[in-house]
This record gives C-alpha cells, structure tokens and sequence, in this order.
C-alpha cells in the first residue's frame, strides 16, 4: 500500500489551478479535481486501516471540499459521512461538525429526509457524548420532526421518546409531556406498539405529577382507559392508583410500600426512579405541612 503521505501529495499537485497548454494537457480542471479527489479517499483509507483516524477524516474532509468545487453535492455529503465516522472515534467535535454539513446537504439538496433523520440520531448522540444537552435535545426533536416528514412514525416515536425522557430527567415535565403525548398518539392503534403503551402512560402521568397537577394526572390516567382498555388491567395502572390513595392521604410509607412492591416485579429504570424520588418528596412534604 502507498504511504498516504505520498497520495496526499500528489493530491496536492493535482488540485492546483492550470491554465493554457498545461490545463490542456493535463485533460481539464475537473478532470484534475476527480483524480485529486480519489487520491484523498485513498491516503484517507489507507489512514484508517493503520488507525489514524484524525489524519483519515482530515482526508475525507479534504475529498468533500473537492467535489464541492465540481458542486457534486451527494458526493460531499458521503465524504463527510466518512468523515464523522472516523472523527466520532477520536474527536466528538470535529465528528459533529463534519456530520451538520452533510445532514444539511441531505435535507437541502437531495431531499433526502431518512438519511436526515438519521444522523440527525447520530448528531443527538454525539452531543450527549460531550454532555452538550441543549443540543442533543434539539437534535432528538429534529430527528423526529425528520422521520415524521418521511412518513415513519415508528422511528420518529424513538426520536420523540429520546427527547421526552431526557426533558424529563433535567426536570422539564411539561416538554416531556408533550413529547410523550406525541409518541401515545403514534402509537394507540398500532398493534406494533401497543405494547409500549402502558409505559409511555406511566412516564406522562409521573411527569404530570412532577408537575404538581395530581387532577390533570387523574384526568389523564381516566382518559387512557378510555383510549386503550388493557390500561386498567396492567401493574402500572395500580401502581399510578397507589400514589393517587398516597398522595391524597399524605401517606408516605405506604408510597414507599406499593413502589417497592412494584419494583420486584417491573424493575424501575433510572428515569422512573428519579420521578418517583421527586414525588415521594411532595408526598412528604405534604405530610409534613398536615403535621404542622
């Protein structure tokens, strides 16, 4: 295999600007630029077998400015694809940037809105890697709104749902309703999802009463039954019953009593714990106030 060094310059050489009996000789400027472009894609390759991967996305980089030049604009959109897959390796930031440029050409020049959504996926991911949550947010959204736009509402159900439970983990219960509501109303008929149902109930009536709204969490909790009648017969039904009694009652051991009887059989996740952690504590806090 050739030293990529060597491939990046003859790459170099061919990219250069020619003119009179050189430019002709030579077979044309875009002539040049495809050669040039090849060359970059093979040192780019040749990086990332040896496991460069900061110098093979450099390269790939490189090829996309190329074939901007010759406005192939699917192809700068794939080399910048290459790009994000070796940068996401070594370097989040330069992966991200690389991957905007290419989700934009998809959305602007192809109309290519699955493609969009996703590495719009991909994106959010990224910027949860670095802990950049505004953005990872707005890019689950976009995704959703994306694969929405491209009639598959399956997959923008798991966009929709990244963003819920994310808003509902920093606390923004009311966003997160709002997305869960979405992902129900995707999903009420469709045998598919059905399934998922009682646990995008639960999430939306906990958020609710991470809100501090125990009428509009009974209101909804009554609505499903209405919307999907295997509601009323699952652990999560009762379990949202047993905090309504607590709540009501100000009756802290016994919240504590029927979670944990409900934990032994539907293990909680991180999310449910938290809400349920955040209402526990307006249980006592209630109580505490009927004390005094």
């Amino acid at each position: 295999m050739l030293d990529p060094r060597s491939l990046v310059a003859q790459a170099e050489k061919l990219a250069k600007p020619q003119s009179g009996l050189m430019l002709f000789f030579s077979g044309g400027n875009s002539y040049r630029l495809e050669e040039a472009t090849d060359l970059r894609v093979q040192a780019a390759n040749s990086y990332r077998l040896n496991k460069d991967f900061s110098s093979a996305g450099l390269q790939f980089v490189k090829a996309a400015e190329l074939q901007k030049q010759l406005d192939n604009q699917n192809d700068v959109a794939n080399h910048l694809v290459e790009a994000y897959k070796c940068f996401k390796l070594v370097s989040p930031s330069d992966a991200i940037d690389a991957l905007k440029q290419a989700i934009h050409i998809f959305l602007t020049q192809n109309g290519q809105f699955r493609r969009a959504a996703n590495f719009q996926m991909d994106l959010a991911e990224l910027y949860e890697q670095i802990d950049d949550v505004a953005n990872a947010l707005e890019s689950y959204e976009k995704a959703g709104d994306y694969f929405s736009t491209d009639h598959a509402p399956s997959l923008s159900n798991k966009a929709y749902l990244k963003c819920a439970d994310l808003n509902a983990l920093l606390g923004n219960y009311l966003k997160a309703r709002e997305h869960y509501d979405t992902v129900i109303k995707n999903s009420l008929g469709n045998q598919l999802t059905k399934w998922n149902l009682k646990d995008y109930f639960l999430k939306n009536i906990l958020c609710t009463l991470c809100a501090d709204d125990i009428v509009e969490a009974q209101k909804r909790s009554e609505g499903y039954a209405e919307e999907e009648p295997s509601w009323p017969s699952t652990r999560e039904y009762n379990l949202v019953q047993d905090i309504f009694g607590a709540i009501e009652n100000g009756d802290i051991q016994s919240f504590s009593d029927k979670v944990y009887e409900y934990d032994q059989f539907s293990k909680l996740d991180k999310l449910k714990t938290q809400l349920l952690l955040k209402i526990k504590n307006s249980v006592v806090d209630q109580d505490d106030e009927d004390l005094t």
